[in-house]
């Protein structure tokens, strides 16, 4: 069993709030015994008075040593060792989650020492204290809540007072970071989303994300910490110089909208278009001739083409065809999930100064809501072996290769194209099987 015994000056106030919920619980199980005592009943003065003026002047009252004194060793007393015991004072050094670690687990008592007034006569902090703790840079009135803040620290990392390791494992400052946000249920409040790679069940990505995301908070909010973080691991270099490449992407103009293409889009489109090719006639992806304006203007009769606006502007533009693709059909080294029908991704491409900005990263979640709009439950796409980005893209939303396809192309051009698909939830059949 673990005990924590405090002296207090407001014992009712904090032996109740110590003996509410898990800490509550593990008393009930033997696991912890924390006891309160009033200062005030080892007092001599029939006044029950603990405190006085200070010696040399100034305001306020001292707590006497000998009531703190008296208390302590009759606490000392009802065991065979003499407790480790703590002074909470302003004084002291900042606590820390070390500090939580260390005394539950090298320490098997503790006795907390609540100071109040003006503080405690230092003889008593020299006889009988064995450290002072501090909650931070700041002062409060009396020592209990910083006890009954120490004490919840302590007492949770005891054996058996948390169900798991696990639960503190994860959490803010064990291992020197914050802990990543947390979510739960609904997945869309407020019309706030929850990030979609926490409902995918793949327990390594999450993983990663939520390291990604505690590393990110940590350099936010503290610097301090983070210098003494070591991340030379392999993976840890890779999402730093995914957060150094996200760090640094352009901030996207709001609101950001999602709409069908207009003939009157058609020249902010073309103009989007010139600065595509220049990347991707190099490695094949296009050509000179393709695609044009009267492709977008096909796709915009077919109300196939949509753009997204950022601010107002025109930032980047896609094509989404629910009509089957011919070349899908002769699909080699692999073959499709499904021939249930699907929607295809074709001419997207993002504006030059939102490059990184993750505008295509909201292309793809536009392509995926679209095609479950229309009762559709499958997203493909096929693009060029030398398209890295676009493999990129689409691999961090999820689309799993399937195969090669052949694309209509001139003939001094490689047709072979990589094809994905990705599975959408939340389709219809996903709800039949629910019911």
């Amino acid at each position: 069993m673990y005990y924590i015994d405090i002296m207090t000056l407001f014992p009712d106030t904090v032996g109740d709030v110590l003996s509410e919920s898990i800490l509550g619980r593990a008393q009930e199980r033997d696991i912890l015994r924390i006891d309160t005592h009033q200062i005030r009943d080892y007092t001599l003065n029939k006044q029950k008075q603990v405190d006085d003026y200070p010696y040399g002047g100034g305001r306020g009252a001292v707590m006497q040593a000998d009531p703190l004194y008296q208390c302590w060793e009759h606490i000392c007393g009802r065991y065979q060792a003499r407790p480790h015991t703590i002074c909470l004072s302003p004084c002291g050094r900042t606590f820390t989650q070390a500090d939580a670690k260390r005394l539950a687990w090298e320490q098997d008592h503790l006795i907390l020492v609540c100071g109040h007034y003006e503080g405690i006569d230092q003889r008593f902090i020299d006889e009988c204290v064995d450290e002072e703790i501090s909650l931070g840079d700041f002062v409060l009135t009396g020592g209990e809540i910083a006890a009954m803040a120490v004490a919840d620290a302590v007492c949770r990392l005891v054996p058996g007072v948390l169900s798991d390791a696990e639960c503190f494992e994860n959490e803010s400052h064990w291992d020197g970071l914050l802990e990543y946000p947390q979510y739960s249920r609904p997945a869309v409040w407020h019309g706030r989303k929850i990030p979609e790679v926490l409902s995918t069940g793949d327990h390594a990505k999450i993983e990663r994300w939520r390291r990604k995301q505690s590393l990110l908070r940590t350099r936010e909010r503290r610097p301090d910490l983070y210098e003494r973080l070591d991340l030379s691991s392999k993976p840890d270099q890779k999402l730093l110089a995914e957060l150094e490449r996200e760090l640094s992407r352009p901030p996207l103009p709001q609101p950001v909208v999602c709409r069908s293409a207009q003939d009157g889009d058609l020249d902010a489109m073309e103009t989007i278009l010139a600065q595509a090719k220049a990347l991707l006639i190099p490695i094949g992806q296009w050509n000179a001739g393709y695609p044009a304006r009267d492709n977008f203007e096909a796709d915009i009769a077919r109300q196939e083409c949509y753009v997204l606006t950022c601010g107002g502007t025109v930032g980047g533009f896609f094509t989404l065809s629910t009509r089957p693709e011919a070349g899908y059909a002769a699909i080699t080294d692999g073959k499709w999930s499904t021939n249930e029908p699907y929607a295809v991704i074709h001419r997207c491409a993002v504006a030059e100064q939102w490059r990184g900005s993750g505008l295509a990263d909201r292309m793809i979640g536009e392509c995926e809501r679209l095609a479950l709009a229309q009762g559709l439950g499958w997203l493909r796409v096929d693009t060029h072996k030398k398209n890295k980005a676009m493999q990129g893209l689409i691999r961090r939303h999820g689309f799993q290769y399937r195969g090669n396809v052949l694309a209509e192309v001139p003939p001094s051009h490689d047709p072979r194209r990589v094809a994905y698909e990705k599975r959408l939830r939340h389709h219809p059949k996903d709800v039949k099987k629910n019911l």
